[in-house]
């Protein structure tokens, strides 16, 4: 019941040889380019070679030049059982290293290091591509008697709802179906045999087939199926595997077929409710069910066919933390972040695409206070807004229009407009790009803009950003300065690898003088050192900030006092770091054990002015620290 490639399709001619050992194997016409007759013909003329070599040399073993070619061929073969269109490769390269295996679900993944090749190999064995053709049988006849006979109440866009109807079905019909075609499950696993082909039914039915897996994988941060699917691999890019560095850019085993193309394609249309076709050849949309951003391109713009990127959001959402374990920058630029997001100041986040714009964004959110109220703008729901309600925070999401948009969907500038008149908020923009821009830094100008505004933008540097809001976006320097910090999120190559490293390259305060050139805009407070591969401060740091020193004078406090500040919340976030490899303990990185470090920081430092009508520095971190492992540590 698990098919090779072409062994049950009259359509596919087969490229069949015998090994030494006389099993058999079969390959792929489209990957070998060659047939049944040609893969003789080859053999044939290796033999014939080796013979005539062995006139001359008399030491040619034919044997070993057919034992040679079964190892090429081995190494292409393709299989799937027969409720899948998706192909696998059974076995890794040849040149391939082992770095690391887990489970995702029921399914192995492996990840490799590929010798001599600049990407690594992603390999996944899923449980139903190694079944007995007994299970195999129950599965295919169970498929085809659910998609005839599928209950309209049930909708196939909640995966969740839909899924957990298949498990049951299978789980109620599967021991049904084994009495009927007289099919034994291993005494003492019925059970767990019956829930694990039920888990399997439901991922090729309600679900995504085997790219469900990916999805499910909390290692994977985009995926790419191009045209033609069924001529190239699946190729994934990794995100940071526990505290060691792996390949970014992965090669897969799997090779998705056209129908699968098909219903992928018809799925996302379903879900979204968006056009797609030659007229329409883009389609964007969110899969919630599994936190991800889909594009899909079609012909004429794609003319080999459709192709997807699919972006991952974070399942568990980034922190400062998180980025000063990965180095993405340092415990002292997280606590001025931190500091100045406390102090209310304007912040644009930017960088290039796949610089991490989004997950720094959405970890400064963490540095609010929970009484503050926060509204998200966003076309793609990235940020951790549902997140961060469970958690205690106020935070009103507003669903934009993306770039390919549909019927009742608002625009950037009409959500920005009505979030000016939902109260006293902190604005937070997933994306400033267009004429939401102009509205924005009137407000911002004006006063109506709320407390606080962050936004992500595609810049690669400061003056970067200076110049396309003010030259290309046509907004005046009166209204930029409205912005008060850019932090720029960079992708390094250090010593010209391949992988890029997400590092946090600049933290630059714009000064207010509107007479000053472009090159004197900026004050630098932090910029990055590739020596020592992270952000460094400035002499612009200290007591040159006018930023810093205007927040001083609101909190009333001395700028001594704001360094002393800004290193103690520095010192408690690289606690924080320090504490989870102690312990081992990944979840004090999580936004819960951040979220309960601030306040415990914030409730400390309102119990020493409430007592002593100043803060007390010397002291302010022991006693953070003990209510902190008393609470976070050691709590049962």
């Amino acid at each position: 019941m698990v098919e090779e490639i072409g062994r049950h399709s009259k359509s596919q001619t087969l490229a069949k040889y015998d090994p030494p050992d006389n099993s058999q194997w079969v390959f792929k016409k489209s990957m070998l380019e060659t047939t049944y007759h040609t893969s003789k013909e080859i053999v044939s003329k290796c033999q014939d070679i080796q013979n005539r070599m062995y006139r001359f040399s008399g030491q040619t073993n034919i044997k070993s030049v057919r034992g040679g070619i079964y190892r090429i061929f081995s190494r292409n073969r393709r299989i799937k059982p027969h409720f899948s269109s998706s192909w696998l490769i059974p076995k890794p390269p040849g040149n391939a290293k082992e770095l690391i295996s887990y489970k995702v679900g029921d399914a192995k993944v492996t990840i490799y290091r590929l010798e001599d090749e600049t990407e690594g190999y992603y390999h996944i064995s899923p449980p139903e591509y190694a079944l007995e053709d007994r299970f195999l049988r129950l599965l295919d006849v169970s498929r085809k008697n659910l998609m005839e006979d599928f209950p309209p109440n049930i909708q196939l866009s909640n995966i969740n709802q839909a899924k957990d109807y298949v498990r049951k079905f299978g789980e109620y019909h599967f021991y049904e179906l084994a009495n009927l075609y007289d099919i034994k499950f291993d005494k003492g696993r019925v059970t767990e045999q019956i829930k694990s082909l039920s888990s399997v039914l439901a991922r090729y039915t309600a679900g995504m087939g085997i790219i469900e897996i990916i999805l499910q994988d909390p290692n994977i941060n985009d995926i790419y199926i191009d045209a033609p699917a069924p001529d190239n691999l699946v190729y994934v890019m990794l995100g940071k595997i526990g505290r060691s560095q792996f390949p970014v850019k992965c090669r897969t085993n799997i090779i998705l077929s056209s129908n699968d193309v098909e219903s992928l394609l018809s799925r996302f249309r379903y879900d979204s409710g968006r056009p797609f076709s030659e007229a329409m050849p883009v389609l964007e949309c969110d899969l919630q069910a599994y936190d991800t951003r889909v594009t899909v391109v079609g012909r004429p713009l794609s003319p080999q066919g459709t192709a997807f990127a699919l972006r991952k959001h974070a399942m568990d959402p980034w922190t400062l933390t998180k980025l000063i374990d990965v180095g993405s920058l340092t415990p002292l630029a997280a606590g001025l972040l931190s500091f100045l997001i406390d102090g209310k100041a304007t912040i644009i986040v930017t960088g290039s695409r796949g610089a991490g714009k989004t997950s720094l964004l959405g970890a400064l959110l963490l540095e609010f206070p929970k009484s503050q109220r926060i509204l998200t703008i966003e076309d793609t729901l990235e940020l951790p807004g549902m997140k961060m309600q469970a958690m205690g925070y106020k935070v009103q999401s507003l669903f934009i229009q993306s770039t390919i948009g549909s019927m009742g969907e608002r625009s950037a500038v009409d959500a920005l407009k009505v979030s000016l008149r939902l109260g006293e908020s902190a604005i937070v923009m997933g994306e400033v790009r267009g004429e939401e821009a102009k509205t924005l830094y009137e407000a911002m100008r004006a006063g109506t803009a709320g407390s606080s505004v962050l936004g992500t933008f595609h810049a690669n540097s400061a003056k970067a950003v200076f110049e396309r809001i003010v030259y290309d976006m046509g907004i005046n320097r009166e209204s930029f300065t409205a912005t008060d910090v850019i932090v720029v999120a960079g992708l390094t190559r250090p010593s010209g690898i391949q992988d890029n490293i997400k590092r946090v390259t600049q933290i630059a305060e714009v000064r207010k003088d509107i007479s000053l050139d472009k090159d004197e805009m900026f004050t630098d407070l932090m910029t990055y050192n590739p020596e020592k591969d992270m952000v460094e401060p400035t002499k612009g740091f200290n007591f040159n900030s006018e930023l810093l020193q205007n927040i001083a004078s609101s909190w009333n406090m001395s700028m001594e006092e704001v360094m002393k500040n800004i290193n103690i919340r520095a010192k408690i976030k690289q606690t924080l770091v320090q504490k989870s490899h102690e312990l081992n303990e990944p979840r004090l990185l999580g936004i819960e054990a951040v979220s309960t470090a601030n306040n415990i920081f914030w409730n400390v430092i309102q119990r020493h002015y409430v007592s002593f009508k100043k803060i007390d520095y010397s002291t302010l971190y022991d006693e953070w620290l003990n209510i902190f492992e008393r609470r976070v540590l050691y709590a049962q």
